[in-house]
């Protein structure tokens, strides 16, 4: 690693950030060089300038990040995706769309030939990033979807000017224990015209006696089998869409490799995340900490290059706690965080004041889990599917949080609803009364919109308080 890095790690604002963009040694940047299966050679590690001046991500100004290399390139990574896909797109490859599940539907779609699959819920970042320049939330509103909605609305949006990502040669969208909003987004979005396959997600009961025969997800929940056959079933006929859209089939050994590849970076995860929360002074910043966990959902368009990202966030984290160095006070206040929030400011916020995330649940924990190699692809990745903590009870999801606290000695729980998304209107209180009732810990409920900026300084007020709760209880 080059000198120039070899230094402290803090967090730095987008102006040093920037500028040492030009200190970025060569062999970085040839390590991280191509974008898998095109003929365009760019690479990975951009100057973040470019992001504000030509993709116009005006909001990067405001945060702070880490100071590493490794975070150059996961930033770069995550921030260059519509290229990537618009290569793609030029390349001849086939573009999946994926609505709703949060990391299956991509498994399958990258163990196809010349086939890329990719997010586009992920749209709901956008008007944060672009500090609603983009126009996508007003769009949203001329559309039916206005403020009473879920900010997923930026989705729609993106599909219907088509200025942010190539449009899908196929969308795949899960239906049936799904948010009443994105549901609706879904419906419109098939009625724009584009070629869509729906599948169902049944609900999960996670209580109660089950008659008949059962089996057992990665994560432990007892599944009936014929839930499992259910899922399997569907899940075949997106494979078959998916390979009528591509013109070639898609082998078992094939999902198989798919697997292998997607399970390859769950286990980097799971290293990264158990560094990150678990120790002290932490060692990688809750902003690319909750990166890391995005690119389980669908590897940012480019699978190879997620692991290989992911490998160099690993390696610079692991170095880190090896020497004892981290980016945050060692006595900062520990907090498992609940829902990702769409304006990136809050987390750094939480940070500055005296806070450090100790665990997570950003509703895509069956994305992070193993998927069983002991059993054919489909079968397994249904179980996989079943293990989603938003198809069962806010009880199931509040007892992952408590197991999250448990595992990195949390001293408290932040949950951070989004705005008009229909399950965050009761979730809130079913974890704190689990969270409270397991654990004793304080739980602290914030709202955070696309951009917070009239409600920076209640957050502040409110962090501020709940940090002074859980030092009082050290000494009690």
């Amino acid at each position: 690693m080059s000198e120039a890095f070899d230094r402290p790690p803090r967090k730095i604002s987008f102006e040093e950030w920037a500028a040492d963009f030009k200190t970025i040694p060569r062999e970085i940047r040839e390590r991280f060089r191509s974008w898998e299966g095109t003929s365009e050679a760019s690479s990975y590690i951009e100057n973040p300038a470019c992001f504000v001046e030509h993709g116009g991500d005006s909001r990067l100004r405001s945060l702070r990040f880490d100071n590493s290399l490794a975070s150059f390139v996961l930033w770069s990574l995550l921030l260059s995706e519509e290229d990537r896909l618009h290569a793609a797109r030029r390349a001849g490859k086939t573009i999946i769309g994926a609505l709703k599940d949060l990391g299956t539907v991509p498994v399958i779609a990258f163990s196809a030939p010349g086939t890329v699959a990719f997010y586009p819920d992920g749209a709901w970042w956008l008007p944060c990033l672009m500090e609603m320049e983009e126009g996508l939330l007003r769009l949203a509103d001329s559309l039916g979807f206005g403020e009473e909605a879920c900010p997923a609305r930026a989705a729609l949006a993106a599909f219907v000017n088509g200025a942010h990502f190539p449009l899908p040669d196929l969308v795949v969208a899960a239906a049936g224990s799904c948010c009443d909003d994105f549901s609706a987004l879904m419906q419109r979005v098939a009625d724009l015209g584009h070629k869509t396959v729906w599948w169902e997600l049944p609900y999960r009961r996670d209580s109660g006696k089950i008659g008949g025969a059962v089996e057992r997800t990665a994560t432990g929940l007892i599944v009936p089998a014929r839930v499992v056959d259910f899922v399997e079933g569907e899940l075949g006929r997106v494979k078959k869409a998916i390979e009528e859209t591509v013109g070639a089939r898609i082998s078992e050994p094939m999902l198989r490799e798919g697997v292998r590849k997607a399970n390859r970076i769950r286990g980097v995860l799971a290293e990264i995340r158990d560094l990150a929360y678990g120790r002290r002074p932490c060692p990688l910043p809750a902003l690319e900490a909750q990166i890391c966990e995005m690119l389980a959902i669908h590897f940012c368009s480019d699978l190879g290059a997620a692991f290989d990202v992911l490998s160099f966030v690993a390696e610079t984290i692991r170095s880190r706690v090896e020497n004892g160095r981290g980016v945050l006070d060692p006595e900062a206040c520990r907090a498992v965080w609940v829902n990702p929030v769409a304006d990136l400011r809050v987390m750094n916020m939480f940070e500055d004041l005296g806070g450090a995330v100790a665990g997570s649940e950003y509703m895509f924990r069956q994305a992070l889990i193993p998927i069983p190699v002991d059993r054919p692809p489909l079968r397994a990745l249904a179980l996989t599917v079943l293990a989603d903590p938003m198809i069962g009870s806010a009880a199931y999801r509040a007892r992952l949080v408590v197991e999250e606290a448990e595992r990195y000695g949390a001293e408290g729980v932040v949950v951070s609803n989004i705005p008009g998304a229909s399950h965050c209107a009761t979730e809130h209180a079913v974890i704190a009364e689990v969270v409270r009732e397991r654990l004793d810990l304080p739980v602290l409920e914030v709202t955070v919109p696309p951009l917070a900026d009239s409600g920076l300084s209640q957050l502040r007020t409110r962090f501020e308080t709940f940090f002074e709760i859980i030092r009082s209880r050290r000494h009690r």
